[in-house]
């Protein structure tokens, strides 16, 4: 018999208690720190799912940062939004019609208090929040306003907003200071008053509708746009016998204003025996020639006229010019900032400003087409009744400008039986226009396409294409009427909502302007730009009520005649537009600073549910990566006693079996 160690291999026996020794550090590690390892490459089976794990988790934390970003930036937002909300109230109550405060001190207040409202929102509009500007869509670098003083007064020799009120309201009053209109009397027709304006231009009055109450008065309505006077009436008084004008009785005529606003002058006949030498009001001629007295008529209408014109200039005109110059300066998206061209008082147009002679207002991103106003288009529509055809017109807005609205590129007739009708007319230049005409021979089938293009730097073309139908039409459809000038008609309205639909699209979402990716398919769209409808308005409003003066109080102890008094009629013609900038009703406006806070609560909203579901899901990945990370010391303890055990045990059987020889076993 053999005995020796050949039957117990000691090599095995100390791998094992190597491997036993390696295991039990391991545990005890793991009980020390909770951990399954200390590295990756001890992680085994186990690495792919860690790393998968800890990079969802990463990617989480990531989210949640930009989360919390957005959420400090729409904290801003809100308060700002409920800020402005309410200055738009207190200057709807600042400023009513008839409400001239005791001693009249609001007439003497209103100005400075717009200044500092105005102050305020031009502070808050060029707010910034960790070093980005919030106001001026993607343009995050910069403040998008420049201060008050410079927008009011201009800087570097640029001129502000004063100087464009200066201007407007030069232009608008005329030389004569009657609104660049006046009456006169062909002494061949002594009894025919002719009212008509200094020219076609968009300055002054514009006639819009006259009436009178007595039947001995024949008068022509105006027809806009005839060439060379502009607007023209004549007022005929008959001369007796025919009956004549009687006391009481009113010539009535309207006028729209810069601003789209109307009013109207209403000018009275009395007799010599009756006149009070109000304002309005005209003595009847009484003389003994029956000529000579309708003349006497004439001469005294076309004189109480010219200074009823000089009267509402001062207030109704200067008011419309002041709001007029503030649409100028303050331009919205897609339209440019316009200045008088030329001498003021003889101006005839309009002029696209330069940042080198003008302030510009907003700096910041912008739209380069709008939806309001067709992109800068203008639809027209004629009918000839000598060749019985109808046109309708589209035209560049003037004045043009190279980065502002569509510009008219081609259009194009396709006729479905090989015809020629409808035709169009494309006329390039500055400004473009087109032109289609309806004969009668139209057919279902028929389409006229309209190629519109931005302007740089996108340079997109966009195809507008409107077929004719024989019944009701649909999306990019016109329907064949029983007449010309009514299919003319029903091309005109499904061209304005076509192109109008184009310019939306072009113009886009101010809300797009940021955005922050918030989950794996979600962003938060949160952009801001200060030219939309709601600041505009408000900036437009404080800054016209700012720069106002008004005429020395005369008859401050009769606070019923306020028409009398050319400082009250003009705060009250200011303190009407302002009430119409900033009316309740404008708040369901695209832009409006409710439906901006709307938007923005629509952000919060996901934002806030984006954030839950992260938590969630936070939650779940912690769970699984503790699963597969960590152990319990609890059962690590236990392990390490077992352990412990085998390996006293086998270091025992290890050095029994290391002894063993014949002599020991002898």
């Amino acid at each position: 018999m053999i005995v020796n160690k050949s039957m117990f291999p000691l090599q095995t026996g100390f791998g094992v208690i190597s491997k036993m020794q390696d295991k039990f550090a391991m545990l005890q590690m793991q009980l020390g720190t909770g951990m399954k390892a200390q590295t990756l490459a001890d992680m085994g089976r186990d690495l792919p799912v860690s790393l998968s794990v800890r990079s969802r988790l990463s990617t989480i934390s990531g989210y949640n940062a930009s989360i919390e970003q957005v959420s400090l930036r729409l904290t801003f937002y809100d308060n700002a939004l409920s800020r402005m909300d309410k200055i738009e109230s207190e200057a709807r109550n600042a400023a009513r019609q008839g409400q001239y405060g005791t001693n009249n001190i609001n007439i003497s207040t209103i100005a400075a208090q717009s200044r500092a409202r105005l102050d305020e929102m031009v502070t808050m509009l060029n707010s910034d929040v960790g070093g980005r500007y919030l106001f001026g869509g993607a343009v995050t670098d910069k403040a998008p306003l420049p201060d008050t003083d410079t927008l009011l007064f201009g800087a570097g020799g640029r001129a502000g907003y004063q100087t464009i009120v200066t201007e407007r309201k030069a232009a608008d009053a005329g030389a004569d200071g009657r609104g660049r209109l006046g009456a006169s009397i062909d002494p061949l027709t002594p009894h025919i008053v002719s009212v008509a304006e200094d020219g076609v231009h968009p300055f002054g009055f514009k006639l819009s509708t006259i009436s009178t109450t007595s039947g001995a008065v024949s008068v022509t309505q105006p027809q806009p746009g005839v060439a060379p006077q502009g607007d023209r009436v004549s007022i005929t008084f008959a001369p007796p016998p025919a009956e004549q004008i009687r006391p009481g009785q009113t010539i009535t005529m309207g006028f729209t204003l810069p601003d789209g606003t109307e009013t109207q002058i209403t000018l009275t006949a009395t007799d010599a025996a009756n006149a009070t030498g109000a304002p309005g009001e005209f003595v009847i001629g009484a003389d003994d020639d029956p000529d000579i007295a309708a003349a006497q008529t004439a001469q005294a209408f076309t004189d109480a006229f010219h200074a009823r014109l000089e009267q509402v200039a001062e207030s109704e005109l200067a008011a419309a010019s002041t709001f007029a110059a503030a649409e100028n300066f303050f331009n919205a998206a897609g339209e440019p900032v316009l200045r008088v061209s030329g001498d003021p008082a003889t101006a005839t147009a309009l002029r696209v400003a330069s940042p080198n002679d003008t302030i510009m207002w907003y700096t910041g991103q912008s739209a380069a087409v709008s939806a309001v106003g067709m992109g800068r288009l203008e639809a027209g529509r004629t009918y000839d009744a000598l060749t019985a055809t109808a046109q309708v017109s589209l035209t560049e807005k003037v004045p043009v400008s190279a980065a502002h609205g569509f510009r008219i590129a081609n259009a194009v007739t396709t006729v479905s039986d090989g015809g020629t009708s409808p035709a169009t007319t494309h006329v390039a230049g500055s400004p473009a226009s087109m032109s289609v005409a309806f004969d009668g021979t139209e057919q279902p089938g028929d389409s006229i396409t309209l190629t519109l293009r931005e302007p740089a730097p996108s340079n997109r073309s966009r195809e507008v294409t409107l077929t004719a139908v024989s019944g009701k039409a649909g999306p990019g459809q016109f329907t064949i009427g029983g007449s010309v000038e009514e299919t003319a008609a029903n091309f005109e309205k499904a061209m304005l909502r076509s192109v109008t639909e184009a310019a939306a699209d072009a113009e886009g979402n101010p809300r797009q302007s940021v955005s922050a990716l918030v989950e794996d398919s979600g962003r938060v769209n949160y952009g801001m730009q200060a030219n939309e409808s709601g600041y505009l308005r408000m900036m437009r409003s404080f800054a016209a009520m700012s720069v106002e003066t008004y005429p020395e109080i005369t008859n401050a102890s009769d606070p019923n005649a306020p028409d009398l008094d050319p400082a009250k009629h003009r705060f009250d013609a200011m303190a009407r537009r302002q009430q119409l900038e900033l009316s309740e009703a404008r708040n369901v406006e695209r832009g409006s600073i409710e439906l901006v806070a709307m938007e923005i609560g629509v952000a919060w909203s996901a934002m806030n549910a984006a954030q839950e579901r992260h938590t969630n899901y936070k939650a779940q990945l912690d769970n699984l990566l503790s699963d597969v990370e960590t152990v319990s010391k609890e059962n690590v303890a236990m392990e390490i006693m077992a352990l412990q055990t085998r390996l006293t045990a086998s270091y025992q059987v290890t050095a029994m079996v290391s002894k063993l020889s014949l002599v020991n076993f002898l």
